[in-house]
């Protein structure tokens, strides 16, 4: 090879390293950042939050926790959770009952907290929440994502109306207790239903359940709250948390007077 040949083919290889080099830096670079910026939002002290955004914090943790209570109810009286959502979108709580290894119940059923209500979709806005065909599509998203056998079979039994759905909400009562009321839907309809109260459970107090099931219900309900908090609010600490979840309803105004002197 001629030495001018072998001194080009050097620097070719030289320039390969230095760009792949500068590639390498460059996207380390975009990760620090991305990284960065993940980390100060997610930080965000609650002290430089509006009381309106700690609010909107607040209520996703009350959704959340009152779909962590109801998940609770329903598997500690034999019903198997299967997963209802994709992301935070579709149906809350999504169980079934086997007989010989085959799924022979189903039960559909969405959690509120306190005043939420069911909402509307579609076109016009005419499609109800909870309704036969709004579950139907919820179904068909879901088998989309996740082709499983279990809700093909799910699906045809609610095609068939061989399923339970019900309505689980969990409010504030008072100042120290929460209640809990379940709604039996009747189908009138694909679009539509009538809510009939199926039972109200006794207001539970916070710190002093009457037995084991109220003592679970109240931990739960504190344990998922502590998630949230945690999640949603970061910057607060351990023992303000514990001092929170002393109140049966967290409200901005209580997360703000803890920064208060």
């Amino acid at each position: 090879m001629h030495p001018y040949q072998a001194l080009g083919s050097s620097c070719i290889c030289t320039k390969i390293i230095t760009i792949k080099y500068q590639m390498k830096k460059l996207l380390l670079l975009l990760i620090l950042i991305l990284i960065t910026n993940l980390y100060s939002i997610n930080l965000t002290h609650v002290k430089d939050l509006s009381k309106r955004q700690i609010q909107s914090k607040l209520n996703i943790v009350n959704g959340y926790a009152t779909e962590c209570v109801m998940n609770h109810f329903y598997t500690t009286t034999g019903w198997i959770r299967i997963e209802g959502e994709v992301g935070r979108n579709g149906i809350d709580g999504l169980y079934y009952k086997l007989d010989h290894g085959n799924i022979k119940e189903i039960l559909v059923a969405e959690s509120k907290w306190n005043k939420s209500r069911l909402g509307r979709s579609g076109k016009g806005k005419l499609l109800k929440q909870m309704s036969k065909k709004w579950v139907l599509k919820t179904l068909d998203r879901l088998i989309k994502y996740k082709p499983l056998p279990k809700y093909q079979t799910i699906k045809k039994l609610i095609q068939n109306n061989q399923y339970r759905a019900r309505l689980f909400r969990l409010a504030p009562r008072g100042k120290d207790k929460v209640f809990i009321t379940i709604h039996r839907l009747k189908n009138k309809g694909d679009n539509d239903f009538s809510k009939i109260i199926e039972s109200n459970l006794k207001p539970m107090k916070m710190g002093n359940p009457r037995n084991s099931f109220e003592r679970k219900i109240l931990e739960e309900y504190n344990e998922c709250r502590k998630h949230g908090l945690n999640k949603y609010l970061p910057s607060v600490t351990e023992v303000q948390v514990d001092h929170l979840l002393m109140d049966n309803y967290i409200k901005a105004d209580d997360v703000q007077m803890l920064y208060k002197i």
